[in-house]
């Protein structure tokens, strides 16, 4: 018998369709949410350069581009380092509880969830300033 248990491919794929369908119904307004996040005092004179301001704002998309997923893996290794040793820490105890293995790396897990929630106020701000930046450095890179 065929197993009918979606993989992850599947769910990327899912999701992928129900964004694109939110995007092409109108449901999920893009422009919007660029124009909005282009327009933030912190960032709304970035790349005002009249000599220099779109090529800064070209090296800043090739820069994100290029060095953004590289940036993500150190996250996710750095994210499975954490998830392994502090889950080898709660191993004996989930033992003695006598709970399967992996509730220790889920309670890791909703602990790092915890700890990122509980601090948004130190990330938070320098991540809607950095989306605001690539918004305006699209604008001005797509303004001809």
């Amino acid at each position: 018998m065929r197993d009918t248990v979606l993989r992850v491919h599947h769910w990327l794929i899912l999701i992928g369709g129900l964004v694109y369908g939110a995007i092409y119904t109108g449901l999920l307004d893009i422009r919007g949410i660029v124009v909005a996040l282009a327009n933030q005092p912190e960032v709304a004179k970035a790349f005002g350069d009249p000599n220099f301001g779109r090529a800064d704002a070209f090296i800043l998309l090739f820069s994100t581009l290029f060095l953004g997923p590289l940036a993500l893996l150190l996250g996710v290794l750095v994210l499975i380092f954490v998830l392994a040793v502090f889950g080898g820490f709660l191993l004996p105890v989930v033992r003695w509880l006598h709970l399967p293995d992996w509730c220790a790396t889920a309670l890791v897990l909703a602990g790092v969830m915890a700890a990122v929630g509980l601090n948004s106020e130190l990330w938070m701000p320098r991540s809607l300033w950095f989306l605001g930046l690539l918004a305006r450095a699209c604008r001005i890179v797509a303004a001809v």
